[in-house]
């Protein structure tokens, strides 16, 4: 699932796998389908991502989902990381979170090297009536977390694309009832948002 970023603001900078230190910025990760549950475990049309934002001694967490296919992003989880602490949840229309999730470990987790575990208290479940009240398509949601520990924005990054940090999403409502997980992927080609603020985020999708 290679996917394509162009990223319209007043300052931009693109880094090819080049870590760089940055003030204000977003990361833009992908969410890759590592199970095979149903017949859209692979569809192109399942579009899924987070991008991980600088707040003040803060960082971001929001999941869109701009898929073409029904789905619904029903559960978020966090695995390792030593620089994040308490979460804040800002939901967008239509979708409605609460800690923690149900199941408490992201499902399928197990069949990752090395397994996924979710650290103590960092899941957020969809509310009830799911899956309505995940996030669908054309919605988001975003996670806030606490800097702590003397971390930056460029070190919960670091932890990010070196795997000691790991984001998990369970995805329900496929089209044909099935469900899936799937877990945020560094890429080469790394976008960051700089300067007085990204103007608009436009995604091109695969070929």
């Amino acid at each position: 699932m290679r996917r394509r970023y162009l990223a319209v603001t007043f300052l931009v900078v693109t880094v090819l796998g080049l870590p760089v230190s940055v003030s204000h910025a977003a990361v833009v990760y992908p969410l890759e389908v590592f199970t095979n549950n149903g017949s859209y475990y692979n569809s192109p049309d399942l579009d899924l991502y987070v991008e991980v934002s600088e707040g003040q001694g803060q960082v971001d967490f929001t999941f869109y989902n701009e898929s073409l296919i029904n789905s619904s992003i029903a559960r978020i989880y966090f695995d390792g990381g030593s620089l994040l602490d308490t979460t804040d949840i800002t939901e967008g229309a239509g979708t409605s979170f609460s800690q923690t999730a149900t199941p408490g470990n992201l499902p399928a987790g197990r069949l990752l090297d090395p397994p996924f575990e979710t650290a103590d208290g960092f899941s957020i479940g969809s509310d009830a009536p799911r899956p309505h009240s995940g996030v669908n398509p054309g919605e988001w949601a975003t996670i806030t977390f606490d800097l702590i520990n003397g971390g930056s924005f460029q070190s919960v990054i670091d932890e990010l694309d070196t795997g000691v940090l790991r984001i998990g999403v369970h995805i329900i409502a496929l089209p044909d009832g099935s469900s899936e997980a799937a877990i945020a992927v560094p890429e080469p080609a790394t976008i960051f948002l700089l300067g007085l603020g990204a103007l608009a985020l436009l995604r091109k999708r695969r070929a």
